[in-house]
């Protein structure tokens, strides 16, 4: 057995708090140690072209590389190897970075567990065995689970790509929150208007199916092949999609959650929602007085919820704009904890906003009392360090995001991981901002965070480009480190079939004993542990492997 080692300085980010010298000094006294070098990005061209002149000079049959976190650059280094025709599946990767380097200052700590780290990598590789990606057909069709703007521009890009698209719309309509709006900023467009010429732009396409007043009642199957039963007002329809794409949106926060605001108990306090639909509508005095209360529903612990909802400022601004755009000689005053105008153009927009004579407030507000004359708001003036009491004829809240009200049942169903917030978590925020934990299905728009009208067309647009890539081949690979069973061992218990979340594990009745499909696997290894018999293991990885490592890191303890 031939190993090389590779220990990168990542820049100053691990040479800065290790000795990388002597640790790639002391590996090259181990046996089975053919190359032990240290370089200062690994992850380089000219990195990468001293393994593979190492792997082709030297003959190594196993390559660590103690870098970074195994996610960064897995891609990378596996196809270096593949190159090199060397397995890929031989690569084992250390991190000593995120585990040593950014853990602590103490050079000689962090290079004391480096090298365990490193030591426990090179005595479970030794146990690697050559592992083959298994190929398998995909369906080119994609599932739109949400018929938003997210969903819609998703739909758009994935149809005109050519693949088959079934796009499933729980309401009767099309569009979701935008459909009501009526001067989304910065387009100066009414929502309706958006959600029509997206529409209009699927609605010649052969390619498109689509469903409303509908709702997924059954979903099995894995990547390529996943099987979806829908209920529809004509009755349950089956078929066939390749991978998903989840925009299910948002939840617009309920007021009533707050009783100091006393919403739903007094017509005069409002929505920013609301207020777009009864602008036009509203009996208020010839020269009215109007409060705006920023982030209601957002950056508040007391209540669960201490993000920031993005849109909240701007919808904010946009109803002083309008008050004063029908009324010159109104009083509007808004109440905020910081002004975030974060879209292009929306600090531009804030200064507007104030020349036109609407009032900006820093401030706490305590409470809105409802009395026969007006609204009154006590509060305090977190610039002054004043206490205040206002009287207003019309109170607005500008209600920031929640969660969508089907995301446990969509995260159940779907198998998706939800945030502290409750919103749906990507499987990596930087790396892969638009999967899931579960290969084929991706999210998009604010279901899986906050996000403004611009945002969820682009992240709805990124997703289908995400999704199209998987499927456009008609075929995939799927990674190896799956389950398999040993039918000699098997007692046909089934606890392992109900311990897997990806409903991977089937029984076979005929036989008594369960089986495995392969390209559902995710290879989580709850059915190894599960098992009473330990007929089931888990492809590239074994028992023995473990000891070893604990080992190492153990050794001389």
């Amino acid at each position: 057995m031939k190993t090389g080692i590779f220990i990168c300085h990542c820049g100053h980010n691990i040479k800065h708090t290790i000795d990388v010298k002597k640790l790639s000094q002391y590996f090259k006294k181990y046996p089975n140690v053919t190359v032990s070098e240290d370089y200062p990005f690994v992850c380089s061209e000219p990195g990468q072209d001293m393994i593979r002149e190492s792997i082709e000079k030297q003959g190594l049959d196993r390559v660590l590389i103690a870098s970074c976190t195994p996610s960064l650059h897995g891609d990378l280094f596996k196809d270096l190897l593949k190159k090199s025709d060397l397995n890929p599946f031989l690569l084992r990767r250390v991190s000593i970075r995120e585990h040593c380097s950014w853990v602590g200052d103490d050079l000689e700590i962090n290079t004391e567990k480096a090298r365990r780290l490193i030591l426990a990598g090179l005595y479970s590789a030794a146990h690697y065995v050559p592992l083959e990606e298994k190929v398998v057909e995909v369906t080119k069709s994609a599932l739109i689970v949400g018929g938003g703007v997210s969903g819609l521009s998703a739909a758009a890009f994935l149809s005109k790509m050519g693949m088959q698209v079934y796009l499933v719309e729980k309401e009767a309509e099309l569009g979701g929150h935008v459909r009501a709006l009526k001067n989304i900023w910065p387009a100066r467009k009414d929502g309706k208007e958006i959600i029509d010429e997206m529409v209009a732009e699927l609605a010649g396409r052969k390619n498109v199916e689509i469903f409303t007043s509908t709702t997924i009642s059954a979903f099995e199957g894995f990547f390529g092949n996943y099987e979806v039963t829908l209920a529809t007002p004509e009755g349950e329809k089956k078929m066939t999609a390749g991978g998903v794409i989840v925009a299910i949106g948002f939840a617009p926060f309920d007021p009533i959650v707050k009783p100091e605001l006393n919403y739903g108990k007094d017509e005069r306090i409002i929505t920013t929602l609301e207020f777009e639909e009864r602008a036009d509508t509203l009996q208020l005095p010839e020269n009215p007085r109007i409060a705006i209360l920023h982030c209601v529903g957002s950056r508040d612990e007391q209540i669960g919820k201490p993000y920031c909802s993005r849109v909240c400022c701007i919808n904010a601004l946009r109803v002083g704009e309008a008050v004063k755009n029908k009324c010159k000689d109104s009083y509007v005053e808004s109440f905020y904890m910081d002004v975030r105008a974060h879209p292009r153009g929306g600090e531009e927009y804030f200064e507007d906003t104030q020349e036109k004579g609407v009032l900006f407030t820093r401030a706490n507000v305590a409470e809105i009392t409802p009395t026969p004359a007006g609204l009154v708001i006590r509060g305090e003036d977190t610039l002054f360090g004043e206490f205040f009491e206002r009287e207003f004829d019309l109170v607005v809240l500008s209600i920031g995001m929640s969660p969508p009200i089907d995301n446990k049942l969509m995260a159940t169903l779907f198998k998706i991981t939800l945030d502290k917030d409750k919103f749906f978590l990507e499987a990596h925020i930087k790396l892969r901002p638009f999967d899931t934990a579960v290969k084929g299905i991706f999210i998009a728009g604010s279901c899986s965070g906050p996000k403004d009208v611009e945002e969820s067309i682009n992240h709805g647009r990124a997703s289908a480009v995400k999704l199209f890539g998987f499927l456009n081949l008609g075929y995939a690979f799927v990674d190896p480190f799956i389950s398999s069973v040993d039918p000699k061992r098997c007692s046909g218990c089934r606890m392992c079939e109900t311990a897997c979340v990806a409903k991977a594990i089937k029984f076979d009745e005929a036989k008594r004993v369960v089986h495995v499909e392969e390209a559902a696997c995710m290879g989580c290894g709850l059915c190894n542990s599960t098992c009473p018999s330990s007929a089931i293991s888990l492809k590239g990885s074994i028992d023995m492997m473990i000891d070893d490592e604990i080992s190492a890191l153990t050794e001389a303890i």
